[in-house]
C-alpha cells in the first residue's frame, strides 16, 4: 500500500510537471524569438530578483512544514493553524510595504514590481510547501501546473492580440497570475480554517516554529544564493546580450530540474515517515544517476530547435552543453541530500555546507571571469561545485556510498556526452546514438537495480 501511495504521488507530480515542462519548453523558444534581447534580459533580471525574496517570510512557514511533515491536514489543530497563517500574512505584508516605500523613494521600476509580488509569491509558495508536507500532491500539482502554464500563456496572448510583447508586459503577466493565485489560495485557507479561532500569537509553540524555520530558511536561502550566484555574476560583469544568452541556457536547464523536483517532492514525506532503511538510499542514488544521464537526450532536441527556430541564440548552446553535465549530481543532491538534511535534523550541517559551497562558487566564478573572461567558465564552475557537493554529502551521510562503479559510470557519461555533442553534427543521429549508448551503460552498471525498479512499478 505504501509503495502504491508513493508511486501514485510521484506519477501525479511527474504527469502534471510534464505538461508544465512541455509548455515551458515551447515558451523557452517562443519568447526569445518574439522578445528583443533587452526585453528578454529585463524579464530574467526580474525573476532573478524574485528568487531573492523567498527569505522575507522569515522562515515561519518553513517551521510549519517541518512540524506538519507527513501529517493529515484534517487532524491538525485548526486554531493554531489559523494563528500561524495570520503570522505569515502579517510578516509578508510588512515587507511589501517596506519595499514599496524603497521603490518609490529610489524610483526603481524593478523594485516596485518586486514590492508588488512579495505577498502573493511568498504566500502561494508557503501554501504549496504545506501541501507537500501534507502529501496533498494532487492539489499541489494543479497549482504548480497552473502557475507555470498561465504566465507564458497570458504573455503569448498579449503578443497575439497586440502584435508585440515587451519585457514590462511579460513581468505584468507574472504579477497578474500570482495575484489571482493568491486570491484563490485565500479562499482555500478560509475553507480549511472555517469556524476556528486564533490562539496566542506570542506563544512558545510559535517561537519554536520560528526557531526551527529560521534555520531552515537560512539554509534554503543560502541555497538560493548558491544556485543564482552564477547568473548574478553574468548579470553584473558581462553585457546585456551575454546575460540574455546565459539566461536562455539556464531556462532550458530549469526545464529538466522540473522533473528532478517532481521526484524530490513526493520523496520528502515518504522519507519523513521512515519508509526506507538507510542502506536503501544507495539504490535510489543509482536510479537518480540513471535519470540524470538520460536527461542528456534533451540537449539534442534543444539544439535542433535553437538552430532551426532561433539562430540568434545559437551561442547559448555552449552553456547548455555544460549545464547538462550537472544533472546526475544535481538529482542526488536535490532529491536525497537536501531531504536528508531535514529528516535527519542536520539543518546546521546543511547551512554550513551551503555557506562553504557558496564561498567556493564565488571563488571559482571569480577565477573563471579573470582567466576565461566569458560566461562559459562560470557554467563550468557551477557544474564542478555540484559534483563536489555529491562527494561531500557522501561523507556527511555515511550510509550513502560513492563507489568506484559510480565514479566510472559518471566519467563515461561525461566522455560520451561531450564526444557525441562535438563529433556528431546531425542532432537527430546524436539523440538516438546517445540514448542507446547511455541505456547500455545503465544496464551494465545498474541493471539489477533497474529490474527491481521496473518490478516496483508493475505492482
Amino acid at each position: 500500500m505504501q509503495n502504491n501511495s508513493l508511486k501514485s504521488n510521484i506519477m501525479r507530480v511527474l504527469s502534471a510537471n510534464f505538461l508544465v515542462a512541455a509548455v515551458g519548453f515551447i515558451g523557452s523558444f517562443i519568447f526569445p524569438r518574439i522578445l528583443s534581447i533587452d526585453s528578454y534580459a529585463q524579464y530574467h533580471t526580474f525573476t532573478l530578483y524574485v528568487s531573492y525574496i523567498t527569505i522575507l517570510h522569515l522562515g515561519f512557514p518553513s517551521g510549519m512544514v517541518v512540524n506538519y511533515a507527513g501529517k493529515d491536514v484534517n487532524d491538525l489543530d485548526k486554531n493554531r493553524l489559523k494563528t500561524e497563517s495570520l503570522i505569515t500574512f502579517f510578516i509578508l505584508l510588512f515587507f511589501s510595504i517596506v519595499f514599496t516605500v524603497i521603490a518609490l523613494v529610489s524610483k526603481s521600476e524593478i523594485l516596485f514590481y518586486i514590492a508588488i509580488v512579495i505577498l502573493p509569491f511568498c504566500s502561494v509558495g508557503s501554501y504549496r510547501s504545506l501541501l507537500q508536507a501534507w502529501s496533498q500532491f494532487k492539489t499541489y500539482s494543479r497549482i504548480s501546473m497552473v502557475l507555470s502554464v498561465s504566465v507564458p500563456l497570458l504573455a503569448l496572448t498579449i503578443y497575439l492580440v497586440s502584435g508585440s510583447l515587451s519585457g514590462q508586459q511579460y513581468i505584468l503577466s507574472y504579477l497578474f497570475v500570482y495575484w489571482v493565485a493568491f486570491v484563490w489560495m485565500l479562499f482555500q485557507v478560509f475553507r480549511i480554517l472555517k469556524g476556528s479561532h486564533c490562539t496566542k500569537f506570542l506563544s512558545k509553540e510559535n517561537l519554536d516554529t520560528e526557531k526551527t524555520g529560521i534555520v531552515m530558511v537560512l539554509g534554503s536561502y543560502i541555497n538560493t544564493l548558491f544556485t543564482s550566484v552564477d547568473k548574478q555574476f553574468v548579470n553584473s560583469v558581462f553585457s546585456t546580450s551575454d546575460f540574455a544568452y546565459y539566461s536562455f541556457g539556464l531556462s532550458l536547464q530549469s526545464l529538466m530540474t522540473v522533473f528532478i523536483t517532481s521526484i524530490a517532492q513526493p520523496l520528502f514525506p515518504a522519507m519523513a515517515q521512515g519508509r526506507w532503511e538507510d542502506k536503501e538510499y544507495n539504490s535510489i542514488k543509482e536510479l537518480l544517476f540513471i535519470f540524470g544521464t538520460l536527461s542528456g537526450c534533451a540537449y539534442f532536441a534543444a539544439s535542433i530547435i535553437v538552430k532551426a527556430f532561433i539562430p540568434k541564440y545559437v551561442d547559448s548552446l555552449e552553456v547548455i552543453v555544460v549545464y547538462f553535465l550537472v544533472f546526475p549530481a544535481m538529482a542526488v543532491v536535490n532529491c536525497i541530500y537536501v531531504n536528508l538534511y531535514k529528516i535527519k535534523k542536520k539543518t546546521a550541517t546543511y547551512t554550513k555546507t551551503l555557506i562553504g559551497l557558496l564561498l567556493l562558487a564565488v571563488v571559482l566564478d571569480t577565477i573563471a571571469v579573470r582567466v576565461l573572461n566569458n560566461y562559459i567558465g562560470i557554467a563550468i564552475a557551477t557544474v564542478i561545485i555540484y559534483y563536489i557537493w555529491l562527494v561531500v554529502g557522501a561523507f556527511q551521510f555515511k550510509f550513502i556510498k560513492i563507489k568506484l562503479r559510480d565514479v566510472l559510470y559518471l566519467l563515461l557519461f561525461v566522455a560520451v556526452f561531450l564526444i557525441f555533442v562535438n563529433c556528431i553534427s546531425n542532432d537527430f543521429v546524436g539523440f538516438f546514438a546517445y540514448f542507446i549508448v547511455i541505456a547500455l551503460l545503465d544496464l551494465v552498471f545498474y541493471g539489477k537495480n533497474l529490474k527491481k525498479y521496473i518490478s516496483f512499478y508493475k505492482k
